[in-house]
């Protein structure tokens, strides 16, 4: 599982979105940073020169075998002394009070039964005038380019409603922000495009199809005529998909 995470983090769609999220939490000089549900830490090194000497970066997961491999990952990057890991779970952060000068969760709040729980850990430990922040996408607001707008739909449908957690989670963000009482919330909505097989969009788009055909959405008939049309494109180069996430940050009061 690490090594997919690496691997979809050097996709150019996933370069945009996360370089997008560093750009909105704005780590600074010497600051502290907690990341809720790290993985194998791709945020947390993207981070760490911007802290510089006297900052350093956490990232906590729930996974043991994901906390290995992001240390792994931060010895063999020379980055030790800025980025550690621990294994904790994003609803009982074992950090103390205003520890932190921001803390962030990307893709995490989809796939856990209480976002509000994550995000008042998150709001814990972040200081007084620290930021939050909270990336997630919409599924339903994939976009692609197919000749039968029937199936598409369906499959969209079913895959927004039906696989892999809550994928309206990103436009669900900013009244979660509200409701924790965080301060001027702001939204920057990022729309990745994919245009060949180099983006990590592409192979989800296809794996949606997998799981309506999976889940009874589509038949086996319709998911073969569907994707034939999209590697169709893929060939023609002009196969064209899109996805918004929404990223979210507020001040801690």
């Amino acid at each position: 599982m690490a090594a997919v995470l690496e691997d979809r983090a050097r996709c150019p769609d996933q370069r945009q979105v996360n370089g997008r999220l560093v750009a909105v939490l704005d780590p600074r000089r010497g600051e502290r940073i907690l990341e809720a549900g790290s993985g194998s830490g791709v945020l947390a090194r993207a981070i760490a020169p911007r802290i510089g000497l006297g900052g350093f970066v956490v990232g906590m997961d729930v996974s043991p075998d994901m906390v290995r491999e992001a240390r792994t990952l931060r010895q063999s990057a020379g980055m030790s002394a800025a980025v550690a890991s621990v294994v904790a779970a994003a609803e009982s952060s074992p950090f103390q009070d205003a520890a932190f000068d921001a803390a962030f969760a990307a893709r995490l709040l989809l796939h856990v039964s209480d976002p509000s729980t994550v995000l008042g850990e998150l709001a814990r430990v972040t200081r007084a005038g620290g930021r939050v922040v909270l990336m997630d996408w919409d599924f339903e607001t994939l976009a692609v380019d197919h000749p039968d707008r029937a199936a598409t739909r369906r499959i969209i449908a079913w895959r927004t409603d039906h696989h892999s957690g809550d994928n309206w989670s990103g436009r669900r963000l900013y009244r979660l922000m509200r409701e924790a009482g965080l301060r001027d919330p702001m939204v920057v909505p990022v729309t990745t495009v994919a245009v060949d097989e180099q983006a990590a969009l592409t192979g989800s788009v296809f794996r949606a199809a997998e799981v309506a055909c999976a889940g009874g959405a589509i038949t086996l008939d319709e998911r073969e005529a569907w994707t034939a049309a999209l590697r169709e494109r893929l060939a023609a180069g002009s196969f064209l998909a899109s996805l918004t996430y929404f990223i979210v940050r507020g001040e801690r009061t």
